[in-house]
């Protein structure tokens, strides 16, 4: 018996077969073959002439239990489902689990390196061995060798003292004796400056004399020039001159020739002319010798002033070089005063900051002794309260790391929480996982996003191993959304699984998703139901259907909702008696699936009048029947069978 059908009254809950509703599906039945009866009492009595046929169908007014249920299809998934992982990263060195194992609580999934962990649990002992000998050393005080080592460290404070005064010491000396080396440097600077000055008077007299020919290098210059261009003109006129006297020289050579032949020839008038031509000849050579004499005296006039005035640009150059190498040398000296004396007040500040460097030695120094002894004065006192809190606080600490440290070493093994089915092994060894820990998914969680979405999530998981716990089942259904509003959080239900269509689980309702889904333009919410008891057989993601009894009314006279016409106040069904049918008004009470309950109006065994059923029955020669009736079925016949019941009779 399940949660719908144990709240029946006994009398329809032990009739028929133990479905959901019993007395509601014998009623249904019954009905259904009243209709049927009927259609095969039509069609027996057809004759060889079309021929109609006005069924009146009744039912009695019973009293019972009405209910009102809604229906969908969802996925079955398990209410706990672990991922489960290392807490820190690491090397996987042993995998202890495969898919489709059954594991128990505490069973060890997979092992990852404990190297690391192991030698930071070495570590926090040692600390906690260190911690607890410092407690005790708190409590007993120092021993013969630590007050030893409290003499030593006493005399080397004073001994630093005695080596700070020394140090000042020598920094005075060291002070003074950068006051006698800044003043030699600057003595020495300015006896520099004042000779290269009179090196300075001496150049400038000496430029004053080289300038008595040319004011300027540029005028000498400009000299110079001039004079180059008067030697390349003068060898110009020379080369002229002596290629005129060439030319002549072949002349008088050509007509002392002519001469000698009209000699030979003794040609009288080629004598003469050859002659005078000769003697003119010569006379223009005689010419030409005291020019190229005159050529040759002036062009070493003008080399000679060439040379000269180079000499005098020479000189005038090189007096401004000097003049310039004077200057620098000049700037230089000042520049050397002006650097030593930056430098000097460098050396001063310097050197004061020695000084006061040295004090502060000093003064850090006997600090340090005062600060040793009064260590020393300190540690040798008994412990004080505070003392005592802080070692056994030190020891406290040291525990809780070393219980941490433990606490990682054991999680380097994983082991399951809880016994369950191994889902999904996720690593290999040798591989490298990542930390995290453990997350669960939680059916009820997971409502909002539909059963697809949910019966994916079971199956998958970024953990190391996904552990599903089958004792506590879920479904996940989507509802139409005029369904979803009479869905409550705790109302009963009946789940049943395609897997098995002959089991029958109770159920409840575990909430109801605030958030639609949409899909192909049809809105549904999704409704998480929580398994009354377990299954064996159930697996996740399982076909599942659910039947949710949204309303009851207990004890009620109730009749077929076919019979009932409006609702509520306004409502009337047709009475039959003594063959009369009457329409008497009835206050309508709940509509549940297949009758409607009467608050007020009719009594118990009456008879109501079901909507007609007029069936029309074909002739012998063949013609297909047609039927109507108001809201009930109709039945149609050709050659056999029957045609479907439309309507049906509304329970």
């Amino acid at each position: 018996m399940n949660a719908i059908t144990s709240r029946l009254p006994a009398r329809l809950a032990g009739r028929g077969q133990p479905g959901r509703l019993a007395g509601v599906g014998l009623l249904n039945g019954i009905l259904a073959a009243l209709l049927v009866t009927a259609g095969v009492t039509a069609y027996l009595t057809v004759g060889t002439s079309s021929t109609a046929t006005t069924a009146v169908r009744t039912a009695t007014v019973s009293r019972g239990v009405v209910l009102a249920t809604v229906s969908a299809t969802g996925t079955l998934q398990a209410a706990t489902q672990l991922s489960l992982g290392f807490v820190s990263s690491g090397q996987l060195v042993a995998v202890n689990a495969r898919a489709g194992e059954h594991v128990a609580k505490g069973q060890v999934l997979g092992r990852i390196d404990p190297t690391s962990a192991h030698q930071g649990l070495l570590q926090a002992q040692a600390a906690l061995t260190t911690a607890n000998a410092n407690f005790v050393s708190t409590l007993t005080g120092e021993t013969t060798q630590q007050r030893a080592q409290d003499a030593v460290s006493v005399t080397q404070a004073r001994q630093a003292v005695a080596n700070a005064k020394l140090s000042l010491a020598a920094t005075r000396k060291s002070v003074a004796l950068d006051k006698v080396t800044t003043a030699a440097s600057t003595t020495q600077a300015q006896k520099q400056l004042s000779a290269d000055r009179g090196q300075l008077q001496i150049d400038l007299a000496k430029q004053k004399a080289d300038a008595a020919t040319y004011p300027s290098s540029d005028a000498a210059t400009n000299a110079v020039t001039a004079d180059k261009a008067k030697v390349a003109d003068d060898q110009l006129k020379q080369q002229t001159d002596q290629q005129s006297q060439l030319t002549w020289q072949q002349q008088l050579a050509s007509d002392q020739a002519a001469l000698k032949t009209a000699q030979t020839n003794n040609d009288t008038a080629g004598i003469a002319a050859y002659t005078n031509a000769s003697n003119s000849d010569q006379g223009a050579l005689n010419a030409l010798a005291r020019t190229l004499q005159t050529d040759g005296f002036q062009l070493t006039q003008d080399q000679n002033q060439l040379t000269a005035d180079q000499t005098a640009l020479t000189t005038l150059t090189s007096d401004q070089a000097g003049l310039k190498a004077d200057e620098l040398k000049l700037a230089q000296d000042h520049t050397t005063i002006a650097t030593g004396q930056t430098s000097s007040k460098a050396t001063q500040l310097k050197d004061a900051q020695s000084i006061a460097s040295a004090h502060q030695q000093i003064a850090s120094a006997q600090l340090a002794l005062s600060s040793t002894l009064a260590s020393i004065a300190l540690k040798q006192a008994p412990p004080t309260p505070s003392a005592l809190a802080a070692g056994q606080a030190s020891v406290l600490q040291a525990k809780i790391a070393l219980a941490n440290a433990q606490k990682a070493y054991a999680e380097t093994t994983l082991r399951a929480p809880i016994a369950g089915v191994v889902s999904a092994v996720n690593g290999t060894v040798g591989a490298q996982t990542s930390g995290g820990g453990n997350s669960a998914t939680n059916g009820s969680a997971s409502s909002s996003s539909g059963t697809g979405a949910a019966s994916s999530a079971a199956g998958s998981s970024s953990g190391f191993v996904t552990l599903t716990d089958l004792k506590g089942m879920q479904v996940v259904a989507a509802f139409a959304e005029t369904d979803a509003v009479k869905i409550q959080a705790g109302e009963a239900a009946t789940v049943t699984v395609d897997a098995m269509p002959n089991v029958q689980l109770a159920a409840h309702v575990l909430s109801v998703a605030g958030t639609a889904t949409t899909s192909s333009s049809v809105v549904t919410y999704n409704a998480t139901f929580q398994l009354d008891r377990s299954e064996p057989k159930l697996k996740p993601g399982m076909t599942a259907n659910v039947d949710v009894v949204v309303g009851e009314a207990d004890n009620v006279l109730h009749v077929p909702t076919a019979a009932v016409r409006g609702s509520g106040r306004n409502a009337t069904v047709t009475v039959l008696q003594n063959a009369k049918q009457t329409s008497v008004p009835v206050v309508a009470g709940l509509q549940g699936d297949s009758s409607t309950a009467i608050l007020s109006g009719l009594k118990a065994n009456q008879t109501v009048v079901l909507p007609s059923v007029t069936i029309a029955i074909s002739g012998a020669g063949g013609t297909t029947g047609t039927g109507t009736g108001t809201t009930g079925a109709s039945v149609g016949r050709r050659g056999g069978g029957f045609g479907g019941f439309g309507g049906g009779f509304g329970g």
